[in-house]
């Protein structure tokens, strides 16, 4: 069972890796943050006296709540509930193994995308004259974002009638993660707890609902 999801999941990562709206992404990422060092290299003067780097921070969270879930629906890495059905059947492979393998190679086109801002963040640490401490305090609950953005995507993927239906819904609802939960270790701790049990509601229930067609297919 493992090395049949391990092999589907390389399956859709080479494939969602050919797909333009991964390097949209994270060329829309490099020129942004690129700008913004370059032009507010020493913090925008009305957000306080916060560090460089911590203003820098606030920046990635409010691009990659909005690039994560549209790069995830772009990817092609999870399809709707039909598909699933689909290929189980055409496949002989459990429902389950497919959802699990889709979640993971989405975890880590995410975390790919997400990892991208990290050496501008650290030109950021290094202009805010901040511990390499800091630098790590506000990078790494943006890779537990990713890890929970793919299984919300994902269940919304499988979910929604439609592409738009099922981005819109993870859009909206990777949003409400990013302005609830508190920035920082912690935060992070909670954000892939929360992608953790996504994915295990989502594989757990895959066997029981994704054997058959829908309806209206």
């Amino acid at each position: 069972m493992t090395d049949r999801v391990t092999a589907l999941a390389w399956r859709a990562l080479l494939a969602a890796a050919r797909t333009p709206a991964l390097w949209a992404s994270m060329g829309a990422q490099v020129v942004l943050f690129s700008l913004y060092l370059l032009v507010w290299g020493d913090g925008l003067p009305l957000v306080g006296a916060r560090p460089t780097l911590e203003q820098f921070a606030t920046l990635q969270w409010i691009v990659l709540g909005l690039a994560l879930p549209w790069t995830a629906a772009r990817s092609g890495v999870v399809r709707g509930r039909d598909d699933v059905a689909r290929l189980a059947v055409l496949g002989a492979v459990p429902p389950s193994s497919i959802v699990a393998a889709g979640v993971a190679a989405l975890a880590v086109l995410l975390l790919s995308l997400a990892a991208v801002g990290l050496p501008f963040a650290m030109l950021a640490q290094q202009i805010s004259a901040v511990p390499a401490t800091e630098l790590w305090r506000t990078q790494l609950p943006l890779y537990a974002l990713g890890l929970c953005a793919a299984p919300i995507t994902a269940a919304c993927m499988l979910v929604a009638a439609n592409r738009l239906a099922a981005w819109t819904a993870a859009t909206a609802l990777t949003l409400a993660v990013v302005a609830l939960v508190p920035r920082g270790l912690g935060g992070g701790v909670v954000l892939a707890a929360l992608g953790a049990i996504v994915v295990a509601a989502l594989v757990s229930s895959a066997d029981r609902r994704f054997w058959y067609l829908s309806e209206q297919a």
